[in-house]
């Protein structure tokens, strides 16, 4: 299957998801439920990338799985570059200090809030490693900086996935954690099920390298 229709299949069930996750947050202000569900399905499509690795490994056959991450990559890039408009344009209206900055109703002044500001700095840097690794998820880019580089930068996404964790939880349980979510439950599972998975691809690969050995040394 051409990249193209992969983009097309990827941006679809993308927009899908999004929509159905509106929907079942239809209590909430239109503009956060959107905000939101743009960057759960982000978050997933990025869960997918790590997954495909271990599985491929564990499951040889599966091997066709590769090449839909670069794609699943974009999107996931995509939406949180969506998630992040919404918030500029919908609520700090492009004022970039408000986010670092939480509103007092009492004493009617923005006052700077640690941990709020760490999150957003977190996924400001975030959303600009996005961009980096969407801008060289390219052939081009892999012929102009060359394999070495170009293989050096696009796997760094566990450091990218890292920073989106981290700016997620806080959003999650700390931000307002009286707030109801329901994707606190998934968003733990999605952590557990990507951490036994490359658990489960490090040590498929060591046994394999193990046998490797073994048969090699009976000869």
């Amino acid at each position: 299957m051409s990249r193209g229709r992969k983009h097309i299949i990827i941006g679809v069930c993308s927009l899908l998801m999004s929509y159905l996750i509106v929907q079942s947050r239809n209590e909430w202000a239109p503009l956060h439920a959107w905000n939101r569900a743009f960057a759960d399905v982000s978050l997933f499509m990025l869960g997918l990338v790590m997954i495909i690795g271990p599985i491929v490994r564990i499951f040889p056959v599966l091997k066709g799985m590769v090449t839909w991450r670069r794609s699943l990559g974009v999107w996931s890039g995509i939406l949180a570059l969506i998630h992040t408009i919404i918030i500029l344009d919908g609520w700090v209206e492009w004022d970039v200090a408000r986010l670092f900055f939480i509103f007092t109703p009492f004493g009617k002044e923005w006052i700077l809030h640690p941990g709020f500001a760490l999150a957003n700095a977190i996924g400001i840097i975030a959303v600009l490693y996005y961009l980096l690794l969407m801008i060289t998820s390219n052939n081009l880019s892999i012929k102009k900086l060359g394999n070495s580089a170009w293989n050096y930068l696009q796997s760094k996404t566990s450091t990218l996935y890292l920073l989106i964790l981290l700016h997620t939880l806080y959003f999650l349980y700390f931000h307002k954690p009286e707030n109801p979510n329901w994707m606190k439950g998934p968003f733990i599972a999605i952590i557990v099920l990507i951490y036994l998975f490359q658990i489960a691809g490090f040590v498929w690969t060591i046994r394999k390298r193990n046998k490797k050995e073994g048969r090699a040394k009976m000869f």
